[in-house]
């Protein structure tokens, strides 16, 4: 049957999944394929939804069913591209990429789909190789820039990898999900009496790293509002420069000029030997760091190493899928004599908590109710373990030891094959020696926490200086 009469739903389904309404797409898709059984273009738009709720094994068999029927469809290859490669079937999603390419060779998108997959492999040179081909198939094409960026960075070449960074804001994602500047765009010349506006502009661990930068531009201007999340708040507030703090760009009030706050490394031209590293510069309200003493002590006692713990992300970050770990995957932790481990999740996953009873864990999550108070908890530990988060950046920034779980391939900021950061000259990273790999990193850690149990009661009792 000709899919052309079933093409007004199938495009509702698919305006669905793109506004994150999943299941009302799924819904939709099933209806079709209940009067047309089989119906390729049904079945793959059917893959491509389960594939974003993260059925990735039904995923995969309804586009190679789709595929089965009408091969010549490039997009449905590309889109068997992401979910092997959210599979870690590197070497698969490697050949559904190369055929899609091979259907469509003008699409920059596809392209850059295949860069992104030998960056995935380690495969730099064939990366760039690659997104270069994109761009010269669309030199406007912005996530081909964001992944010319985030190679560039992880590289450590800041000084182009800045400059490809801001073309994120030509990304469809981020234009929807962001607030258009009234003012023009500032390019680091001093503003004197005129009040400069920063904005934070991606996630709260990006908000935590860049937020260094805050006073740097405010000895620039006249005056410095921060726009942020309200659980921000309470945190960045406190950060020297910020004379006023609001969550939305129409509360900032007159203002000479505006600044993204991940903008503020490429208007500082920051290198990688000149990244500024004033830690600690998140810091926690005395009171609540009190408050939170006398809670710890109460919940976990006083004696022992303080470990706090955070092991999943925001579910909705799209690169959850490589960083967020099950608590019983770091079940040994809890095993290490001397540890007392809190968690420092806002939300304990439901698929969590039955490991999280049997370890006996306290529930702090109704009290980390914005980040000031994370802060002022964290301020009370000797170490915090996480994986790539909020919780990590905020435990750098504050200067606390922190270590911190890396997937593979990492996220731009941790450059490559570095056990150190140089964001964070208190953490210490434990990387994926391959994607999906997490048995090695989590084994060295294990063992690292018992040595620095043993470390620290060889040095005595008040050995572990908390904040």
């Amino acid at each position: 049957m000709s899919a052309d009469r079933f093409m007004p739903r199938l495009e509702e389904a698919q305006r669905l999944v793109n506004a994150g309404r999943a299941a009302e797409a799924e819904a939709g898709c099933l209806a079709v394929l209940a009067e047309s059984p089989g119906l390729p273009e049904a079945t793959a738009l059917l893959g491509f939804i389960v594939a974003r709720m993260r059925r990735l094994a039904e995923a995969e068999t309804l586009l190679r069913t789709a595929i089965a029927k009408r091969p010549e469809v490039p997009h449905w290859h590309f889109e068997l591209r992401q979910v092997l490669r959210y599979s870690f079937r590197l070497d698969e999603s490697l050949a559904a990429a190369r055929e899609a390419v091979r259907l469509d060779s003008k699409n920059a998108q596809f392209r850059n789909g295949l860069s992104q997959i030998h960056f995935d492999r380690g495969e730099y040179d064939q990366g760039y190789e690659a997104v270069l081909d994109a761009l010269a198939c669309d030199p406007e094409h912005p996530e081909s820039h964001l992944s010319l960026a985030h190679a560039l960075l992880a590289s450590g070449n800041f000084r182009a990898g800045w400059a490809e960074y801001e073309w994120r804001f030509r990304s469809r994602p981020f234009i929807a999900a962001l607030p258009k500047p009234i003012r023009p765009y500032w390019n680091g010349m001093p503003l004197p009496g005129r009040r400069l506006v920063v904005s934070a502009d991606q996630g709260y661990g990006d908000s935590f790293q860049f937020a260094r930068y805050i006073p740097m531009a405010a000895a620039r201007c006249g005056g410095l509002t921060l726009v942020c999340r309200p659980p921000q708040i309470p945190l960045l507030s406190r950060v020297s420069g910020v004379q006023r703090c609001v969550t939305d760009l129409r509360q900032a009030g007159e203002h000479a000029a505006f600044c993204w706050l991940a903008s503020l490394p490429y208007v500082f031209g920051t290198e990688l030997a000149t990244i500024p590293t004033p830690i600690p510069y998140l810091t926690a309200n005395p009171q609540r760091r009190a408050f939170w003493r006398a809670e710890l002590d109460r919940r976990i006692g006083s004696d022992g190493v303080r470990v706090g713990l955070a092991w999943a992300g925001n579910a909705d970050n799209t690169a959850d899928w490589r960083r967020s770990l099950p608590l019983e995957a770091l079940r040994a932790l809890a095993a290490v004599p001397g540890v007392r481990l809190m968690p420092l999740q806002t939300v304990i996953p439901a698929a969590d908590r039955a490991t999280f009873q049997a370890l006996g864990l306290s529930d702090l999550s109704p009290l980390l109710t914005d980040f000031g108070e994370t802060a002022a908890a964290i301020a009370n530990l000797d170490l915090v373990i996480s994986v790539d988060s909020a919780v990590a950046h905020l435990a750098g920034a504050m200067g606390v030891p922190a270590w911190t779980l890396i997937y593979e391939p990492a996220d731009w900021r941790w450059l490559t094959r570095r056990e150190d950061t140089p964001w964070y000259p208190t953490m210490r990273l434990f990387r994926q020696p391959r994607a999906g790999a997490w048995a090695q990193p989590i084994a060295r850690l294990v063992q690292a926490l018992h040595d620095y149990v043993g470390n620290a009661r060889s040095a005595g009792p008040n050995a572990v200086a908390r904040s």
